[in-house]
């Protein structure tokens, strides 16, 4: 964890002095509430630990956030749906493992940089997370399923694109569910129209 921590920000601190030398624009409504709906999808690599079994899983994830922005902050509820599978390599040895994760969690994010048309942003989230697992072994006749309920909490990092209402952003997720054990991490793209 220690080592994606350190390769995003290594990604992401060379653009800071790009973004401090684009000329700022004074912003009118900057003491003022200011509303927004996003939408991402990603793709992430996720170790899973069920029992005493150990995963390296693939899974896409798409989310709905809504959400109040004032001067730099964010504040936003955001629903994901993440699902993942096990590698083609556990499948060829007959070990399947597929788990889908839907949370409501409260983010916050902190746009350290801010421009008109640019910005740079931390974030953190808290929630609860409902799972749903299946582990199948072909060889030893294993199928075990469960659902449930656990914790999960986030850390995000990213750059917004974009003028007036609508918005790109590019960024990179780190999430942590409490059951099953799962550290997930990968790219995000998406859209956020601010009214």
């Amino acid at each position: 964890m220690k080592k994606i921590l350190l390769c995003t920000l290594l990604l992401f601190t060379p653009m800071v002095s790009f973004a401090e030398s684009i000329p700022s624009t004074p912003n009118n409504d900057a003491d003022a509430w200011k509303y927004y709906i996003a939408t991402d999808m990603g793709i992430f690599l996720s170790d899973v630990e069920i029992h005493d079994d150990s995963f390296v899983n693939f899974g896409v994830s798409a989310a709905l956030e809504f959400g109040a922005r004032y001067n730099r902050y964010r504040l936003g509820l955001k629903l994901k749906d993440a699902a993942e599978t096990s590698g083609v390599l556990q499948a060829l040895f007959g070990h399947t493992v597929g788990v889908e994760n839907v949370s409501l969690r409260l983010n916050g994010y902190y746009d350290y940089v801010s421009r008109e048309s640019f910005a740079m942003y931390i974030g953190a989230g808290l929630g609860v997370n409902h799972y749903d697992y299946e582990i199948k072994e072909q060889y030893t006749g294993r199928d075990d399923h469960k659902r449930g309920l656990s914790f999960i909490g986030g850390l995000n990092t990213g750059m917004s694109f974009g003028g007036g209402h609508l918005r790109f952003d590019i960024g990179f997720a780190f999430d942590y569910i409490s059951f099953p054990q799962t550290y997930s991490y990968g790219p995000t793209v998406g859209l956020r129209y601010n009214f």
